[in-house]
């Protein structure tokens, strides 16, 4: 039978990549989003494993090497994730200024400093693994390294003066710095109220977040 060439479907486009070129935003996302899952899945592995060496030898009789074994990576991958073994006992998300100040950055440009500002801070706090078993552990550790809340209190400043630059490049007008470190500093102080409130009821962080940001918003946690 012949085909009415009147009646043939046209040839459907196909979008092809010459080689060394990139393909499209929308190609790259999914990919990047597990890359991005697959690295905070790493980082929480090894967090635990420090935790885990640390509560059994004490801080001092555990190294690099140790906590890469007990998390089932490299040594060099440990260094991909964390500068020390106290980063990895510390932290689970954002672990230097830098890496804060840029999700700060990468936040929409219209978007306004203050709303910026609380959706970096809830990406961090949904990011916080809901593991009571965990938060157990850490407690446990941080109860018997003292030294660890002195690395721990530096290491917030250190990110309050990564999010105070990436701040402060969103505002104009006068007292740029001043605003932004007010603004910075209200913020973790509400953050901190979360993990309070999280450790106290077992409720995942992320929600204590939005509910002390609601009491906060409507005057309610106010004298």
């Amino acid at each position: 039978m012949s085909i009415d060439p009147q009646h043939e479907p046209p040839p459907q486009d196909v979008e092809e990549h010459a080689p060394g070129e990139h393909a499209p935003e929308q190609e790259r996302a999914p990919e990047q989003g597990l890359r991005a899952r697959k690295k905070r899945a790493s980082r929480l592995q090894t967090h635990r494993a420090a935790l885990e060496l640390v509560a059994e030898h004490g801080l001092g009789g555990v190294t690099v090497e140790m906590i890469a074994e007990r998390a089932g990576i490299s040594p060099r991958t440990f260094f991909n994730h964390w500068a020390t073994k106290e980063a990895a006992l510390l932290g689970v998300v954002f672990t230097d200024p830098d890496e804060i100040g840029d999700a700060l950055r990468a936040r929409p440009l219209d978007e306004p400093a203050p709303v910026a500002l609380r959706a970096v801070l809830r990406d961090w706090m949904a990011a916080m693994p809901h593991d009571q078993d965990l938060r157990d552990l850490r407690k446990r550790v941080m109860a018997k390294e003292p030294s660890l809340h002195a690395m721990n209190a530096g290491r917030t400043v250190q990110l309050q003066g990564g999010l105070v630059a990436a701040l402060e490049e969103r505002l104009s007008g006068e007292d740029v710095h001043a605003r932004a470190v007010i603004d910075v500093q209200i913020a973790f102080a509400l953050t901190r109220s979360a993990f309070i409130l999280s450790m106290a009821s077992g409720t995942p962080l992320d929600q204590e977040f939005e509910r002390v940001l609601e009491l906060f918003d409507t005057g309610a946690a106010l004298v």
